[in-house]
């Protein structure tokens, strides 16, 4: 039988940014720049998000961004160095960024999770979910962690880590209320700065990736703690068609380009 497809509607995030203390910032109004660890979030992408975060006092920085001919300087609410996320995701279905791809490319798509490594160019990874913090500022919409680089690995790492706490919790819950798997979006995911590291090769930067703060061993009283608002539980099922869309649209941007660039080296071959 053939059947019919239905169209998945593919909706816009809200981008979730982490520095590393790379990028230099300073408060809104200050004069010197110093590097800069912590969540954000751009200024002036969202009316609606930027309405909640004015009232709840949520502080303002600017960031500067390296770019070419020049340096931009771009406001950003400031999150803080920690925050809690629930990630809509089945999962990570390989323990490295490489072994996520190739032949596991679409099932790590299948799972939510949008992950690419186009040729010539560097790992990019990205997970949605909601932010703990909008969620309490009754703005339960989707939010997509993104990294990039070396930081892909961190991410992946983090969620590796989640779905270990989440099969603890497995065996913490109470069965009558609750029959089936403790999925990702039903335990809030803590996220804070790791330790220093050196990253490059030859002349290294300092510095701090983020990493889950779960503890080794959980307990009921965690699991309640962390356990998600039913909002976010209904909003996670109707998202949840639409965030596998999404990452596997996110996957093929690299396959097709990839296949620009082979066409376009075998034209050269040709007219050579």
């Amino acid at each position: 039988m053939i059947g019919r497809n239905r169209v998945h509607v593919i909706t816009e995030a809200i981008t979730l940014q982490y520095a590393n203390g790379k990028s230099v910032a300073r408060l809104v109004g200050g004069k010197r720049f110093s590097p800069y660890i912590g969540f954000h979030i751009e200024i002036g992408r969202d009316d609606e998000l930027d309405a909640r975060l004015k009232a709840a006092q949520i502080a303002q920085i600017e960031i500067k961004h390296q770019r070419q001919g020049g340096a931009e300087v771009i406001r950003h609410w400031a999150l803080g160095e920690t925050i809690r996320f629930y990630p809509v995701t089945s999962g990570p279905v390989a323990t490295t960024v490489a072994s996520s791809l190739g032949r596991n490319a679409a099932a790590t798509a299948a799972a939510g999770i949008g992950l690419r490594w186009g040729s010539n160019d560097r790992s990019r990874m990205a997970v949605r979910g909601y932010l703990d913090l909008l969620v309490q500022l009754d703005l339960v919409r989707l939010v997509q962690l993104s990294v990039r680089s070396r930081m892909s690995d961190v991410l992946l790492t983090a969620l590796l880590d989640h779905g270990r706490v989440c099969e603890q919790a497995d065996h913490l819950i109470d069965r009558a209320q609750h029959p089936d798997l403790v999925t990702f979006h039903e335990l809030a995911l803590p996220l804070g700065p790791g330790e220093e590291e050196e990253w490059g090769k030859g002349e290294t930067t300092t510095v701090v990736p983020f990493k889950s703060l779960h503890p080794a061993e959980i307990d009921r009283d965690y699991v309640q703690q962390h356990w998600r608002p039913d909002s976010v539980h209904r909003a996670a099922l109707r998202d949840w068609d639409g965030i596998q869309a999404w990452a596997n649209s996110y996957t093929l941007q690299a396959e097709e380009r990839s296949f620009g660039e082979r066409a376009e080296s075998v034209d050269t071959v040709e007219q050579g």
